[in-house]
């Protein structure tokens, strides 16, 4: 199953690919900051030839840049060398108010701008004044049942963190789904500090009061305090408790599914113009069902209604999520075979759905407005029923004209003979199709798997990854070897590595292959004392992990504060 998704996708790939060639876009790991705040900004050249860079100075306007990093990576694609440029810029905002980041030209080429909203800062958090503390904040206080509810948490630190492990939110009450993961630096103050923010969107599933408990960070303190081991200093931090007012469905719902949402829309895509269909040919109709804050499982299933003329073949819905900043967006999509199998315009009824509007608290409808099809008889059909009933009441006069007798000596065993032959026909076509109906549901039971398989292998990966830059920051050796070993087990987590030798033969780049065989001297020899080139290994293992992940947005890494000397 796996071996045909990765064709259906290189197939893909190689459609789309001069489409994408030299294509140059921007993007920030955050669109709303304070003042205080920092952002990353990343700019991507692909192409086999790259020379120079874009102009940055427009963005010293409203940004200072504290930093800019280059990369570059190249790849063989279908015998043919692909290459792909990055600056990563850490941007300061100068003000408050909506910035702009303006379009970055390069070799003709421009990026489209980009709005950052900054706003003063907030008022310094309960705990400020000690080296590390958490704060939460809710979206709403207030919320209808099964509506989404926002849970942001973040753990400040001005001292470095060699590790920091969020316990799993469990409610009993509630649907909980991760959306959110960034890290980046504040000053409250006066001081810098690290701060790891995760955003988690809450579904309450009865009315009455939600509770949401303390959240856990397990830490690794890196202050100089080791013990005879080289382990860091462990620590264990918690939030406050947290509770969330769900009211009931309001009484003014009508509708036949509760949809509590910020925005629900539907559209439309049909395989060939409605204004051009033909008597009994199929064509396919697609509706899709879009809610921002609902997830896919909270999305009926659409119905459509008979239409006299029509036969419809609906197909099993194909759901989906995609989660962002703003929390989860569910979408539905219906595909329906239809045969029109009479002539002339038929109309198609509205598609409706009444849904609750969680921002003005109101009932909404969504709908699809109602669609008339023109359908052409096929040369040498007999005229549909509508047809035949106009053309006699245009002739009001016209006498009756009464039907041949069948011919007594007519070859009736032909009737049979092909009567029997499109029963067989039929009997044979019905099974196919059930046979294809089973298995695109047994294949889209398995993509779902496979996907979810894949989802939590990756969240697992940047997890491991992350820790691996920590660890590299603080310069200890040690946290810096068990954190590669628990990135190993996350990228061949059915054979890990034993040890940093096993992790060094699996790297495909020889560079990073021999920083890795480098550490492993050092800490075999227990050179307590000896430098190493920690940010070096992490730009090589950056070149030869690329081969064992999905394209993804880049993550932004953090400098250490303080350094240990």
């Amino acid at each position: 199953m796996k071996n045909l998704t990765r064709l259906f996708l290189f197939g893909l790939f190689l459609a789309g690919g001069v489409a994408h060639a030299q294509a140059l876009e921007a993007e920030v790991d955050r669109r709303t900051v304070s003042i205080n705040d920092t952002l990353t900004l990343t700019v991507s050249q692909s192409g086999r030839n790259v020379s120079g860079g874009p102009d940055f100075g427009p963005l010293r306007q409203n940004f200072d840049i504290l930093g800019n990093q280059r990369s570059h990576q190249m790849r063989i694609v279908n015998g043919d060398m692909e290459g792909t440029t990055e600056w990563r810029l850490t941007l300061a905002p100068k003000r408050t108010g909506l910035l702009v980041i303006p379009g970055l030209e390069l070799n003709g080429r421009v990026t489209d701008p980009i709005e950052v909203t900054v706003h003063e800062p907030q008022q310094a958090p309960e705990g400020s004044g000690q080296d590390i503390f958490m704060e939460t904040e809710v979206s709403k206080e207030r919320v209808h049942v099964q509506e989404q509810v926002l849970l942001t948490v973040k753990l400040y630190s001005r001292v470095n963190l060699d590790g920091a492990e969020l316990q799993p939110l469990e409610l009993g009450d509630a649907v909980v789904k991760a959306v959110n993961e960034e890290n980046y630096l504040r000053e409250i103050g006066g001081r810098q500090h690290i701060v790891l923010e995760s955003t988690f969107a809450l579904f309450p599933q009865s009315s009455g009061e939600l509770v949401i408990p303390p959240v856990v960070y397990d830490l690794a303190i890196s202050r100089g305090q080791r013990d005879f081991w080289g382990r860091s200093t462990r620590r264990r931090v918690r939030s406050e408790e947290t509770e969330i007012t769900v009211e009931p469905i309001p009484a003014e719902f009508s509708g036949d599914t509760w949809l509590p949402a910020k925005n629900v829309e539907l559209s439309q895509h049909w395989s060939a113009d409605p204004e051009k269909l033909r008597q009994g040919e199929p064509v396919t109709r697609r509706i899709t069902l879009e809610a921002q804050g609902l997830t896919a499982a909270q999305l009926p299933n659409l119905v459509l209604k008979n239409t006299p003329g029509v036969t419809f073949y609906p197909d099993r819905p194909q759901t989906e999520e995609q989660v962002t900043e703003e929390g989860v967006r569910g979408t539905s999509t219906l595909t329906v075979a239809m045969v029109p199998n009479q002539s002339g315009r038929i109309e198609l009824p509205p598609v409706s759905l009444q849904w609750w509007d969680t921002e003005e608290d109101a009932l909404k409808t969504a709908t699809l407005p109602a669609r008339t099809i023109q359908v052409t008889a096929v040369p040498g059909a007999a005229p549909s029923p509508q047809a035949s009933g106009s053309s006699r009441q245009e002739e009001p006069g016209a006498q009756p004209v009464s039907a041949p007798a069948p011919d007594p000596a007519g070859p009736y065993w032909l009737t049979w003979v092909f009567g029997g032959a499109a029963l067989v026909l039929l009997v044979l076509c019905g099974g196919f199709a059930f046979t294809v109906w089973q298995l695109k549901r047994q294949l889209a039971a398995w993509e779902t798997l496979d996907q979810q398989e894949r989802d939590q292998a990756r969240i697992a990966r940047g997890r491991a990854w992350q820790s691996v830059k920590r660890a590299a920051a603080s310069d200890d050796l040690h946290a810096l070897r068990r954190a590669l070993l628990d990135w190993g087990a996350a990228v061949w987590p059915e054979l890990p590595p034993r040890g940093l030798t096993d992790l060094a033969e699996r790297l495909e780049d020889d560079v990073a292959r021999a920083r890795v065989q480098e550490l492993d001297a050092l800490l075999f020899r227990d050179a307590g004392t000896a430098t190493f080139d920690a940010d070096a290994l992490v730009k090589a293992l950056n070149q030869s992990r690329a081969g064992h992940r999905q394209k993804r947005r880049p993550e932004a890494g953090l400098q250490p504060l303080y350094r240990n000397h």
